[in-house]
């Protein structure tokens, strides 16, 4: 196996911002952890950020959020990226459309990918979604992402990409 880590709309507009929900602050140590053990290990660390411009569509789903170059599209301070990490913007749900991420996975040779973020629902599950789609493992980090509206993710993961379900006290048995 030949992981890397996406770690997918953790920022601030979804921490403390307007798409801030309780469950999304509880994931932050968790995540920590999860990023802390893939950088130990030396595996790579993508972060897939919603970056978006006034014009895009979602906008008018779920009104202005993590708005190019603002405060709410940074990463959460408390999980702030490395400059050997690598950063993906994105204007859609999945971290995989029309973003650079299959061509640097596949050019580091990667195989597996470990998702943590929010929303386990939305977001995480089309990044997983298009994983599955294109060949890779996909595991996702249980206590590091949250759901916002179906509560029910984890067996639809299960039984739709085939994703094992972990969680961060367990990642260092599987990595």
């Amino acid at each position: 196996m030949k992981p890397a880590l996406l770690v997918i709309d953790i920022l601030n507009d979804f921490v403390k911002g307007p798409l801030k929900t309780r469950e999304a602050e509880v994931i932050i140590n968790p995540a920590k952890t999860t990023i802390n053990t893939f950088r130990k290990k030396g595996y790579p660390v993508f972060y897939i950020n919603d970056s978006h411009y006034k014009e895009d569509f979602e906008i008018e789903l779920w009104g202005p959020h993590a708005m190019k170059n603002s405060r709410g599209a940074k990463v959460y301070e408390e999980l702030e990226p490395y400059d050997s990490d690598y950063i993906i913007e994105k204007h859609t749900y999945s971290g995989f459309f029309e973003t650079p991420l299959d061509y640097l996975l596949r050019t580091l040779r990667i195989d597996t990918v470990f998702l943590i973020g929010l929303d386990a629902d939305i977001c995480v599950r089309h990044t997983a979604a298009d994983a599955f789609f294109r060949g890779y493992k996909v595991y996702v980090v249980r206590d590091a992402v949250a759901s916002r509206i179906d509560k029910n993710w984890e067996e639809y993961f299960s039984k739709a990409y085939n994703a094992k379900i972990i969680n961060s006290f367990e990642l260092e048995e599987y990595l």
